[in-house]
Order: structure tokens, then C-alpha cells, then sequence
């Protein structure tokens, strides 16, 4: 198909699923993280309209003026939110870039020089972070995202980055489309690199560093670990595909995905074993709280709970209707969550009433 502005080569769709059911994780077929990302930011198939306020959030955000360019900003599409020290970094539709100072009460946009998607952002220290997403594009800030430059772009393979790492800063990486990795020793050049024997159309969804050892999970159960420089593939008993993979605090390596899949591989290695998450939500977006919990947010509004110690998943109401791809804490007892219709504020104690133990 044509190459298009918005995500490009990596929109080839999947023809045995109708796009709301590709947004959502349902149905059959392989959902590719490239497919996500292009229908999110189509506004799942259609041009992409300003959404209405969203009665159900059940945190109100600060800035109320619909007139206000911020406020569309603020309930468009965003697919990634990281933190730079204090403050909250969101990414997402047409170069969007917020920033947030009050724990994501209100917001505000940084100087960003493009208007393609951005899918992920990653601070290793408050002040310099990365911000990637199509055309390969990678945005390097060092004032905690006030302003970002560009380091590398390649329009002409028209590629998604979905995903970044930090090694040993300034040695990164980043996954995406395509079976695409991008490495820099430095922070500052960024070379192609290939993992061996890996068809090329398959996707490089989730990228995580534990010391030099690098974890990368994607489309139809891949999965493989760059260990001394070689990639050995541990592929997931599972031939969906995995969006989201977090370290858990006692060093095992947690990926997540299509319909509610889950699975953990022990810090010492080995197999990887299933997690029952009591639902088939798909996970799009997972972050590891103060407390050793994690929160995964997902389709159709998801937001869980997990506690690996003890494997409890906790349900919270959904905050919204339509998919969620990135969630950070905020402070204790405090999500701030993104997705298709922007940000939304999640208190975990005064939605507790109301949650699926």
C-alpha cells in the first residue's frame, strides 16, 4: 500500500480483522504493534476528530477550555508517558510532546521539530532523555524535555520505533517495525543492527536493558535476550503478540500482551512461565510501582494490578472506553494513564470501591 505520513510502511493492516477489533486485541488474526500505533493514531480507520470530554474520568484534569490548543493536546491521542525526574514526559499523535509538573494535573507542550507520531520516550537521568517513534525518528532532549532536537530520522524507509532502552547510558537501544534495532555507544550516533535468523516482518514491540543483558519482545510470541552481544531466542509459549515488558525488582524479566497473556522468566534464567491475569484485556502499557506491584492498562479502558509476590491481580474501573497504552505512578496510590482519547488520572484508593479483587 502507499506510504502514509502517519505510521507508513508499518500500516500494512491485517485483512482478517476489522480495525475497532485490531484496537481493541479481539478477534482473530496477529495484532503487530505497528497496527496499533497506525490505527490509534487514524483514530481507528478514520480521520482523527478532537473527542468530546470524557464524563467518566473520575479525576478532572486542570485545563477545562475546549477552545484552548492545550486541552485538544491533552485528550488526542498519546501512546507513551515515562518520567524525567519530577516531571512527566507524554508522546504521542503529530509530534505531540506534554509535560507535566503536578503529578499530571495539568500540562503543558514542549518545542518538539516534527509532526510525525512519537511512540516512546525514555529519561535515564532528569535531564536528558529520548523520544523516538516513525521515520526511525529519534529526539534527544537535555533539559527534561523542555526542547528536543533531532538525532537520527529516515524518511525513506518509513519505519516505526515503538520502544527504548537504556543499556549503560549513553549506550541505548531501540526496536520497532520490521524486526528494525537501532544501537548508539554514545548517545549521539545511531547505527541499524539485525537479529540474526528473524523473518523481517515480524515487529520489535518491547526493548528492556537489566545491566548489559537486553530483552526485546514482539510479534507472534518473539522474544530474544542480547547477552555479551549475542541474541539467543527465548520465544514465549504463545504466538501472540507482546506489547508491553517490564524488570521486576528482584531481576526477572515480565512480558505482556495480546488478549491478557502474561509471562515471567525467572532473573536466573530459563523458561518462561504463564501469569494468569483473570482477563482477556490485551496489555498495551506496563510500569513496576513503588511497592513491587505492576500496572498494566490496556483495551478497552483496562487498568490491573498485579503483585508478583503473590500473583494477586486487582481490576480497577476503567477510566475510559477506548484503548490505554502507557501508564506511570505518579506518586503512591496515583496512576497517570494515556491512550486513544489522552490522559486521565487513576486514584487507586478511591477507585478500590469499585475493583475486581
Amino acid at each position: 500500500m502507499p506510504a502514509q505520513r502517519t505510521c507508513g510502511a508499518a500500516c500494512r493492516p491485517a485483512p482478517s480483522r476489522d480495525a475497532a477489533a485490531q484496537v481493541r486485541g479481539q478477534g482473530s488474526g496477529r495484532l503487530c504493534g505497528a497496527a496499533l500505533a497506525c490505527l490509534l493514531a487514524s483514530g481507528a480507520g478514520g480521520a482523527w476528530a478532537d473527542p468530546a470530554p470524557n464524563a467518566a474520568s473520575p479525576t478532572p484534569l486542570a485545563t477545562t477550555d475546549t477552545d484552548q490548543p492545550i486541552w485538544r493536546e491533552m485528550h488526542r491521542l498519546l501512546i507513551g508517558i515515562t518520567r524525567a525526574g519530577d516531571r512527566l514526559v507524554a508522546v504521542g499523535n503529530a509530534g505531540a510532546i506534554l509535560l507535566s509538573d503536578d503529578d499530571g494535573v495539568s500540562w503543558r507542550a514542549a518545542k518538539v521539530p516534527t509532526d510525525e507520531l512519537l511512540t516512546a520516550a525514555l529519561f535515564p537521568t532528569p535531564k536528558e532523555g529520548w523520544a523516538v517513534g516513525q521515520d526511525e525518528i529519534v529526539l534527544h532532549s537535555t533539559d527534561a524535555g523542555e526542547s528536543w532536537t533531532m538525532q537520527h530520522i529516515a524518511a525513506t524507509s518509513d519505519q516505526t520505533l515503538f520502544s527504548i532502552a537504556a543499556v549503560n547510558p549513553p549506550h541505548l537501544v531501540t526496536t520497532g517495525a520490521y524486526d528494525l534495532v537501532l544501537d548508539t555507544s554514545d548517545g549521539l550516533a545511531w547505527q541499524e543492527s539485525k537479529i540474526p535468523n528473524l523473518d523481517d516482518d515480524y515487529h520489535l514491540n518491547c526493548a528492556l536493558a537489566r545491566g548489559e543483558d537486553v530483552l526485546v519482545t514482539g510479534e507472534a510470541g518473539n522474544a530474544f535476550i542480547r547477552h555479551a552481544g549475542t541474541w539467543t531466542a527465548m520465544k514465549l509459549p504463545y504466538d501472540g503478540s507482546q506489547f508491553a515488558c517490564l524488570l521486576g525488582k528482584d531481576g526477572s524479566f515480565y512480558s505482556f500482551g495480546l488478549r491478557g497473556s502474561a509471562f515471567r522468566m525467572p532473573a536466573a534464567g530459563g523458561q518462561w512461565a504463564r501469569i494468569d491475569l483473570d482477563g482477556q484485556q490485551s496489555v498495551f502499557g506496563a510500569t513496576i510501582l513503588a511497592d513491587g506491584r505492576m500496572a498494566l492498562v490496556g483495551a478497552s479502558g483496562s487498568v490491573r494490578l498485579l503483585d508478583p509476590a503473590s500473583g494477586k491481580v486487582t481490576t480497577l474501573p476503567p477510566v475510559t472506553e477506548v484503548t490505554l497504552s502507557g501508564v506511570v505512578e505518579a506518586k503512591p496510590g496515583h496512576l497517570v494513564v494515556v491512550g486513544e482519547d489522552g490522559v486521565h488520572l487513576v486514584d487507586e484508593s478511591a477507585a478500590a470501591a469499585g475493583a475486581t479483587p
